[in-house]
């Protein structure tokens, strides 16, 4: 392609040669959403299970488990909440607003 450019802005530069055909202006895009990464889970933070249990027995966080109801029934860490993640936004409001919220699944 840049081989194409090169002669037609030689021509256009030349005496007598008429002025190029400036290309519309497109309109303004609406403000595109943020792309989201091609991985949300690859840059989810994470806390290893010793500083999660530091930070559990100091009262600075609380522990969800956001499987399913049924598999919290069966089995779940000491302490956790259940809130399923397809419950998540509805039921942010349930969490505290002053602790650091760890949430797992299995």
């Amino acid at each position: 392609m840049i081989r194409y450019l090169v002669p037609l802005a030689v021509i256009l530069a030349m005496p007598g040669a008429e002025a190029p055909l400036q290309a519309p202006t497109p309109a303004p895009a609406a403000q595109a959403a943020p792309a989201a990464p091609a991985d949300p889970l690859a840059e989810a933070p994470r806390i290893s299970a010793a500083d999660a249990k530091k930070a559990l027995d100091a009262g600075q966080a609380i522990l969800v488990d956001v499987r399913g109801l049924d598999a919290w029934q069966d089995e779940h860490a000491k302490g956790a909440v259940s809130i399923p993640v397809n419950e998540i936004y509805a039921r942010l409001g349930e969490l505290p607003k002053n602790k650091q919220i760890i949430a797992y699944c299995t």
